[in-house]
């Protein structure tokens, strides 16, 4: 009828919003704690008591994070009035902590909301209570987890399913090397130590002959390359425990561990651990050395040391020139830069060692390559130096091994007549057996001594030897000096020199480092082939 009001129903609170967690991929896949099966039991459960469901909400994602995306939007719909209950799974589907606990409790609270669940009930009087005891029996099980896994790392047996690249594990849970992969570790470590090359290069040459990847992913890249020459695991040992990762509210944070917590796991080796200590050497090297952290060139670079602070003399250069006339200063660009050596204590620490604290690279370097020139030039001197290293020692060698070789005679002789008395029954088994206890470690000591003078003798046998190569080695160096680039002279200082240093007066001491250890590995610079020069293995 017209004019007729029609009164509008109040809502009896039936719309219903469904939320269906699961903590992790994995569990998505399980029959009774999939979100499928949670959502199926969810949708009967409304039914059956006449509820609407106006929202729904499903994610993958950690019971105690409040940080959950369709958690946070169940909250911000709940404030808008959007529905009037919240169903889920399971209590523990809505909050496994005391922090989504607290969000959700005050929200419903100011919104009055209810909680319901299809296979438990919830007070609301005790949800966050229970969200906590929740929290605690979480970190219990994390707890008795981690303490599992130290127990089998401790028993020589991998705890994560994650090794590196080159290994698997076994059935037993030990590891095991997967020789395809291993081959593809001892030619990167070869590439690096012999031909001294970086992560791109060996990317590129992985990538061209299509090496195995393993669990690495679609394609080679640096990173990996990196992981791989760094991890000590290919010498032989990996260990557990170097970090803790702690799930917050803000994601998962890493700390680092005292080392005497870390637990050594025995790994097969691939490479040795010669090969492992010379590819960190080499990637020192060539971090040092790189050319992204030099723009201009110095010969001397990390080879000049101040005396007075102890520092190394960096490197600096000026493209400006600055020239004052009266009251007017003109500036003007350089067409090459001005190349200077400047103490780091007088640049960043202001140590005032020096008075000068500028050194012009050019005299400097003139200097320097003049001195080792002459000293090349004149290889006796680096004969004498060798020989010096022996000549110490050399007049009582000879006595002190004749004296060890007697002391080792006495000593036989005594185990020789012990022997002999109890074959002839004056002594007893137990008499015997007591005698030689102390025969033994004087034998054994009197060897060790005699082992060591042969050793020493044969040092300085050799001597002489390593002197004519090395008069040969410079002579062959000298000859061709002149006519090296800066590059190259670069090369040769960095293979001679082990310091160089300079006081406050500007004066000069040099540190040669001959390599005695492996002449044979340089290529001296003769005509056709003095841009061969390469640093040995010291």
């Amino acid at each position: 009828m017209p004019g007729t009001k029609v009164k509008k129903q109040k809502s009896e609170g039936n719309r219903a919003a469904i939320y269906a967690r699961v903590s992790d991929k994995s569990q998505d896949g399980e029959d009774k704690t999939s979100i499928a099966e949670q959502t199926s039991e969810m949708e009967a459960y409304c039914e059956q008591r006449g509820l609407t469901i106006v929202a729904r909400y499903q994610e993958v994602g950690q019971g105690w994070s409040k940080k959950r995306s369709q958690f946070q939007k169940m909250l911000n719909d709940a404030k808008r009035g959007r529905f009037d209950v919240i169903v889920c799974w399971k209590s523990d589907r809505l909050s496994r902590g005391m922090y989504p606990a607290a969000a959700l409790m005050e929200v419903i609270e100011a919104s009055h909301i209810k909680l319901e669940a299809v296979m438990d009930s919830i007070d609301m009087k005790t949800f966050g209570l229970m969200a906590a005891i929740g929290k605690l029996e979480l970190d219990s099980f994390r707890e008795r987890a981690s303490m599992g896994k130290r127990g089998a790392a401790k028993a020589g047996r991998i705890p994560v399913s994650n090794v590196p690249y080159g290994y698997r594990v076994g059935e037993d849970g030990r590891p095991e090397i997967v020789e395809e992969e291993a081959e593809v570790v001892r030619r990167i470590y070869q590439w690096c130590v012999e031909e001294g090359l970086g992560a791109t290069v060996i990317r590129h040459r992985l990538t061209a002959e299509d090496a195995p990847l393993g669990r690495a992913g679609k394609r080679w890249w640096d990173g990996q390359i990196h992981r791989i020459l760094t991890n000590e695991t290919y010498k032989g040992t990996w260990w557990y425990g170097r970090a803790r990762y702690v799930s917050t509210e803000d994601g998962v944070k890493v700390y680092d561990q005292d080392p005497e917590n870390w637990i050594a796991v025995p790994f097969p080796p691939i490479i040795d651990a010669e090969t492992w200590d010379r590819c960190q050497e080499m990637r020192t090297k060539r971090k040092t050395y790189s050319g992204r952290n030099t723009k201009i060139f110095y010969m001397l670079q990390h080879l000049v040391r101040c005396t007075e602070c102890g520092m190394l003399m960096g490197c600096m250069a000026t493209r400006k020139r600055t020239v004052k006339h009266g009251d007017k200063v003109y500036k003007y660009d350089l067409e090459v830069p001005r190349r200077y050596y400047k103490c780091y204590g007088v640049q960043h620490f202001q140590t005032g060692c020096r008075e000068h604290t500028m050194i012009r690279a050019e005299r400097l370097e003139e200097l320097v390559w003049t001195e080792v020139k002459n000293v090349l030039a004149n290889p006796a001197l680096i004969v004498a130096g060798l020989e010096s290293l022996g000549e110490k020692e050399e007049d009582g060698l000879s006595e002190e091994i004749r004296n060890a070789e007697k002391e080792l005679e006495k000593v036989q002789l005594e185990e020789d007549r012990a022997i002999r008395l109890y074959v002839s029954g004056k002594i007893t088994e137990a008499q015997l057996d007591h005698q030689r206890r102390f025969i033994t470690e004087r034998l054994e000591s009197a060897r060790r001594k005699l082992d060591d003078c042969r050793a020493r003798e044969s040092a300085q046998a050799g001597q002489v030897e390593l002197a004519e190569r090395v008069l040969q080695w410079a002579e062959l160096m000298g000859n061709e000096l002149d006519d090296l680039p800066q590059e190259k002279r670069r090369e040769v200082l960095r293979l001679l020199l082990d310091e160089v240093t300079i006081n406050r007066e500007n004066n000069l001491t040099f540190t040669l480092a001959i390599p005695t250890d492996d002449l044979e590995s340089i290529a001296p610079p003769a005509s056709d082939s003095r841009c061969n020069i390469r640093p040995p293995t010291r």
